[in-house]
């Protein structure tokens, strides 16, 4: 059943892919796989996307360009792994671990290849955090304390940051920004050069 799921989002990834990103035609071969499209009601009677297959479509070219995202700037994974754990990942990733790879990636838009990611639900209500309550770490004066929301920067700074433990979801103080930058999370004292705290987005607390 799980392997019929799996081959029914990948047709419905192609679709989407050929018909809505590269305005191509399609023709669905597999007379039972198009049949079961249908009778979902992910495509209407001429092979075409529903609305509702539309939307389960652009899901599942998130969640594949999302995994593409974490293992080819975190992981650095070749570029085969990439591909080809992506394309296992899209059918395991729950909402909730899906949030928390966008959010760690700094809710980002487009894939390594340059394909746009197709927004969710948390970068919505990233874009409105930002606009009214997030700010980068360096703008906290000592005293100051905020809880991470996300990461941006390249991803040598994105795995800089990783590496030391500074997450999403993690709160942090700032002790003192002169001479150098410093933040307590937990009992553990960092010391933060600029380029790290500037790539660390919080809301304030």
């Amino acid at each position: 059943m799980r392997k019929n799921g799996e081959e029914l989002e990948n047709l419905l990834k192609e679709i989407y892919v050929r018909t809505v990103e590269n305005e191509e035609s399609f023709e669905i071969e597999d007379s039972r796989l198009r049949e079961e499209l249908r009778r979902l009601g992910y495509i209407d009677d001429h092979g075409r996307l529903t609305e509702r297959g539309l939307e389960r479509a652009k899901k599942i070219i998130r969640l594949h360009r999302l995994a593409e995202r974490l293992l080819h700037d975190v992981l650095r994974a070749s570029e085969h792994e990439v591909e080809s754990s992506a394309c296992r990942f899209e059918h395991v990733i729950s909402e909730e671990v899906e949030e928390a790879i966008c959010t760690l990636l700094g809710h980002p838009t487009v894939c390594p290849h340059g394909r746009e990611i197709p927004r969710g639900e948390c970068c919505i209500r990233g874009e409105e955090e930002v606009k009214s309550l997030v700010v980068r770490l360096t703008s906290l004066s000592p005293g100051e304390e905020g809880e991470i929301k996300y990461l941006s920067g390249d991803e040598d700074i994105i795995k800089k940051v990783i590496s030391i433990g500074l997450l999403p979801g993690k709160r942090i103080r700032v002790l003192r920004v002169f001479p150098t930058f410093l933040v307590q999370v937990g009992n553990t004292q960092i010391a933060l050069d600029e380029k790290i705290g500037e790539a660390i987005h919080v809301m304030r607390v």
